[in-house]
């Protein structure tokens, strides 16, 4: 009877353990159940890599970066780079591919990966948090979340408050004006922009201006020489990496769109439409391209 007793605590015992197992917890990488019955991410991760380079740049931020182990390229004129540079680098950036082999190497509790990789992660045994397009409050939400993961949630908590509070200096300024500048942002190259469900059109009008391309029905369109001369933008924006402003100034038949005519072309650093909160010095710059008058201070306040 005394056997059979410790045999059913035993098989009991089993049971727990094997459950918290499944779980994550006994790893310490407990993860969290999406709506969709999926584990969504995995709490205090110690080993950390990052396809992505903005998760990096958070955890950077909030002081963690000693978690991270393997990261996508970097491109030098990151910002970050410096601190990133000696990590061992398991993917090739933004659309480049990642190796498999080495990011199973370096064992890691967590992966950060864009959407459309996660499944190929996940049938290899990795907990995994994709990430998407995000908008302004999207970026807070995975600040957030990778606050909770790393056991920092009042750093976190503090860059999401100063998040709102930047924004809310600006939308005060822009509130009252009348007039909002029609706004062209070129990508890459000629015709290659965003519209409605990209964080560049929620900067461009959080900023007051008017994006021409507000109406498309996909986030990144291409749009035709014509259609863009035809609205005749107030101001063009170019992204870093792509055309030169003084290219744009010579193309045909643009000479005498307003924002040409006027000098009000305006190159947008890389940096200003990325996932992460320096997002907002994009939201601040094209604040002063559009009203120079009311934000002709270096800081906004």
């Amino acid at each position: 009877m005394i056997r059979t007793k410790c045999f059913r605590l035993f098989k009991l015992l089993f049971a727990v353990v094997y459950i918290f197992s499944v779980a994550g917890i006994l790893g310490g990488t407990a993860a969290r159940v999406s709506a969709e019955g999926e584990p969504s991410f995995c709490t205090d991760p110690r080993r950390i890599v990052c396809l992505e380079t903005y998760p990096a740049e958070i955890l950077c931020d909030l002081g963690e970066i000693d978690r991270i182990v393997a990261v996508s390229k970097f491109q030098k004129h990151n910002s970050y780079y410096n601190f990133f540079k000696n990590k061992p680098v398991v993917g090739g950036g933004i659309g480049g591919n990642i190796n498999l082999e080495m990011i199973l190497g370096v064992n890691p509790d967590l992966v950060f990966c864009s959407y459309g990789q996660k499944d190929i992660l996940k049938a290899r045994g990795l907990n995994v948090y994709g990430t998407r397009t995000y908008d302004i409050e999207g970026i807070m939400e995975l600040i957030t979340d990778i606050g909770k993961m790393a056991e920092k949630e009042k750093e976190a908590k503090n860059i999401v408050d100063e998040m709102k509070a930047r924004i809310q200096r600006v939308e005060v300024k822009v509130k009252e004006v009348k007039k909002k500048p029609l706004v062209y942002f070129e990508q890459s190259s000629l015709g290659r922009t965003r519209s409605k469900g990209s964080l560049t059109h929620e900067l461009i009008t959080r900023a007051g201006g008017i994006n021409i391309a507000k109406d498309e029905p996909v986030p990144f369109p291409l749009l035709s020489q014509e259609f863009i001369i035809k609205k005749n933008p107030d101001i063009i924006i170019v992204e870093e990496w792509g055309t030169r402003p003084s290219d744009v100034k010579e193309r045909d038949g643009w000479k005498n769109i307003k924002a040409v005519k006027s000098g009000k072309i305006f190159q947008s650093k890389s940096y200003y439409t990325g996932y992460t909160q320096r997002c907002l010095d994009g939201l601040e710059g094209y604040a002063k391209f559009f009203y120079p008058e009311l934000f002709n201070t270096g800081v906004i306040q």
